[in-house]
């Protein structure tokens, strides 16, 4: 920033004695911490200060260091002063009486007559010799303050300190630095500068700490986009400096009262969205407020909930239905929508992501409301050049969905897959499976069902172990026939038979175990059998010839 500006503001501030501290309405950690830390080095330099601002401190700010010198007014301005000359004619008693909504002030004088020339009316006035307005983008930011105080803006000199890109620059020194994160942000590199110039350490711990709120606060805790390298800098050397910075998020984020988390889940309860236009928005009405017993106020840090959890939507706006307006809070999430210039056709202003407005005409809400969002409605539909087909059918994006996810996805056919899907193995094959065999065909899946005990591995593949009987006798020899399948399976000297399944019943009875396998080489001769009742006959043998010895 220009060193001159900085120069003039000290020389100004060392001209005067009795300040005025101000920022807006509904003041936030940024303002209050920019009028707070100001009054705590104005003080040790022992100038008279006061700070004010139209609406009382938030519950959740009450931590701030020197929160209980706010005014909500000032001291004076409200005041109605009726004079009376006494020069010619003295006073004897003075008495009052009221009749109804009327005061009556009854002076009798000692002796005379009073007359409406010896009468005169004016209001309160405050005599300060210079005002500090602090993240304050105009003077109607002020509120009521300013509404009752109008001349005393206009005859007292005027420092504007702000970083928003709205402010106009309406004091008599402007101190206002648009690429800043906050104000807090603003009034560091000041201070810093008039310390080294009064050689003296001008930031104390409690200093520190208000400068921090004010950049956590406005950056929503380093998250939005106008966190800068700078910003987090500032942060740093005031961490260095002693802030508290546990204090301000304990505070400001992790301290939520139950009428505040009902009366956000009313507002998350009304989102609407427009995935066309791409906009999100919810509205909260007076009767929302009442349901939840809160304030509007408790909707602050929603819409930075919204702007976090609404992928696809370029605009995300919240409107309050507050007992004296409607106001409007306005978040971009690109860099190609400026909703502070929206906003400022509203008659509000702000920054290109963060801005706001006010409604005060007195009309319904219900109507407020829809006329807000037919005008941002109008405003994307023309940044978008959005015409005829492309209004009636929502762009289809992967980061807007508008599928109705209540609707089953696929047929239920689909979704519950039948028992044949277990016989594939990786992806499905483009033909259709083989239609299932009758039931007097062998099946293939063999032996998948079956549970009648299967013979070992070793009785199928070697049939021969068993040749001959222990005693040498023979064996009974009959002619081969085909032998009928048993219900188990059977091995045999060449393969192994498939065993057919079509009979679903299962035998009763264990079934038989298998005749032993006769050898081939018995087969090409065929004994002859012996009789039942006779003894068996020893094998015949021919004689050997004698040996010649």
């Amino acid at each position: 920033m220009d060193k001159n500006l900085y120069d003039q503001i000290i020389s100004l501030t060392d001209k005067s004695q009795k300040i005025l501290l101000l920022t807006h309405a509904k003041a936030d950690c940024d303002g209050l911490g920019a009028a707070l830390s100001l009054y705590l080095i104005l003080k040790e330099m022992g100038k008279e200060v006061a700070v004010a601002t139209n609406d009382p401190a938030k519950e959740n700010q009450n931590f701030l260091p020197a929160i209980d010198i706010l005014q909500n007014s000032l001291a004076g301005s409200s005041d109605f002063v009726i004079s009376l000359d006494t020069s010619k004619t003295p006073i004897g008693k003075i008495k009052y009486n009221t009749e109804g909504n009327r005061l009556n002030i009854i002076i009798t004088p000692k002796n005379g007559v009073f007359s409406g020339e010896d009468v005169f009316f004016e209001h309160g006035k405050n005599k300060y010799d210079l005002i500090f307005t602090l993240d304050t983008g105009n003077f109607e930011h002020l509120g009521p303050i300013y509404d009752a105080n109008v001349e005393m803006f206009y005859e007292t000199p005027v420092i504007n300190i702000d970083h928003h890109s709205s402010n106009t620059d309406f004091g008599q020194v402007n101190l206002v630095n648009v690429t800043a994160a906050s104000t807090t942000e603003v009034l560091y590199e000041f201070l810093i500068h008039w310390g080294n110039k009064l050689n003296q350490k001008l930031i104390t711990e409690d200093i520190a700490t208000l400068l921090l709120a004010g950049i956590i606060t406005d950056t929503g805790s380093f998250q939005h986009a106008n966190t800068s390298p700078r910003a987090m800098e500032t942060a740093s050397k005031l961490l260095d400096l002693g802030a508290r910075q546990q204090e301000i998020i304990k505070n400001i984020y992790k301290t939520k009262k139950l009428s505040t988390l009902k009366l956000w889940g009313i507002v998350l309860s009304k989102i609407q969205v427009d995935p066309v236009h791409r906009m999100v928005w919810s509205a909260i009405s007076q009767e929302d407020l009442q349901e939840a017993d809160a304030v509007s106020e408790e909707t602050e840090g929603i819409i930075d909930d919204l702007l976090t959890n609404a992928p696809g939507a370029e605009i995300i706006f919240l409107i309050k239905h507050n007992p004296d307006c409607v106001s409007v809070s306005m978040r971009s999430t690109g860099n190609q929508i400026d909703v502070g210039k929206l906003s400022a056709e509203m008659g509000g202003g702000g920054h290109a992501r963060a801005a706001g407005f006010k409604v005060r005409d007195g009309r319904p809400f219900d109507q407020i409301a829809s006329e807000v969002v037919a005008k941002i409605r109008e405003f994307q539909a023309e940044r978008l050049n959005l015409h005829g087909e492309d209004l009636k059918k929502p762009e289809q994006d992967d980061s807007v969905k508008t599928q109705d996810f209540a609707s089953p996805q696929k047929p239920e056919s689909e979704v519950i897959k039948p028992r044949q899907e277990e016989v594939y193995q990786g992806e499905k094959p483009d033909k259709k499976p083989e239609e299932k065999p009758a039931d007097n065909q062998p099946k293939q899946t063999t032996y998948l069902d079956f549970k009648a005990p299967q013979p070992a591995e070793s009785e199928v593949i070697k049939p021969r172990q068993e040749e001959s009987r222990p005693d040498g006798s023979k064996k009974r020899r009959r002619k081969r026939k085909p032998k009928k399948k048993p219900d188990t399976m059977t091995p045999s000297n060449s393969a192994v038979k498939t065993q057919n399944l079509a009979s679903p019943q299962k035998p009763e009875n264990k079934p038989e175990q298998p005749m032993p396998s006769i050898p081939e080489e018995s087969l090409m001769k065929e004994a002859p059998m012996p009789a039942p009742d006779q003894p068996k006959q020893e094998p015949e043998f021919p004689t050997p010839p004698p040996i010649d010895l």
